[in-house]
């Protein structure tokens, strides 16, 4: 009988142990939550808040509006050579006119695409909390590819 009563007191030991430890945790999740918030938002600001990630995003900026702007300067040459080509052609078109017209738009839709892309990803990039603390505040928030593309 002596036996019996210490195994039952054993089980109920190990049950109270475990009941305990349970408990312990449920009570202590809100705690470790709250410490894994603080621990994510230290660990993110350590992350974009340091001198490499500032200048490169900066320069990215900057170099990313240059791009844009140049882009967009060579899709206006090629809108005019289109243009100046189609304007040239007197009487019927021959096949290689027809030709030279193909790969005329064909460069000037490649340079359009190309121009998109690139406003695309600034404006995404303009977006992300992460990223747009670097712009300087000269360089515009938003894009628009309708000032660049007129045709």
């Amino acid at each position: 009988m002596k036996t019996f009563g210490i195994v039952v007191v054993s089980i109920l030991g190990v049950g109270v142990l475990i009941g305990g430890a349970i408990l312990l945790k449920v009570v202590l999740f809100p705690v470790k939550t709250a410490s894994n918030l603080i621990d994510t938002a230290y660990k993110a600001q350590d992350k974009v808040l340091n001198a490499d990630n500032a200048i490169y995003n900066y320069e990215w900026f900057k170099q990313q509006k240059e791009d844009i702007d140049a882009t967009g300067r060579k899709y206006q040459n090629a809108v005019e050579s289109y243009d100046s080509y189609v304007s040239s052609i007197s009487g019927e078109k021959t096949f290689e006119d027809k030709n030279e017209i193909a790969r005329l738009n064909s460069v000037k839709l490649g340079i359009k695409n190309l121009l998109e892309q690139q406003i695309a990803d600034y404006n995404a990039r303009a977006k992300m909390a992460t990223r747009n603390i670097f712009q300087d505040g000269v360089l515009p928030d938003y894009i628009d590819a309708l000032l660049f593309i007129k045709k």
